[in-house]
């Protein structure tokens, strides 16, 4: 939220100074302005284009985290499944035996 703030207040700040570096200076300060806004707009573009980054990078390490934990509880199920075996396996031979 904070950088969406921030991201915003540079874009606003960045036409601010188009406009007031176009019709208010002359010559070589309204290309000084021109290039500031352009810079501020690539910082808003930077952000904007980061905060979408780090969103995949949430969403993929939670995918991460899932599917570890389904991975764990799978081999928890193949434990117990193994354990179950024995026990009637141990249990059929002494059934055999008597």
């Amino acid at each position: 939220m904070k950088n969406t703030i921030f991201a915003l207040m540079l874009l606003i700040l960045s036409f601010v100074t188009v406009y007031g570096s176009y019709f208010y200076f002359n010559d070589i300060y309204r290309l000084v302005g021109i290039f500031v806004s352009g810079i501020l707009f690539g910082i808003f573009l930077m952000i904007i284009k980061l905060n979408v980054k780090n969103d995949r990078l949430k969403t993929y390490k939670r995918e991460l985290e899932k599917e570890s934990i389904s991975s764990d509880e799978s081999s928890a199920k193949v434990k117990v499944l193994e354990s179950k075996i024995e026990v009637l396996e141990k249990a059929l031979e002494n059934a055999l035996k008597k």
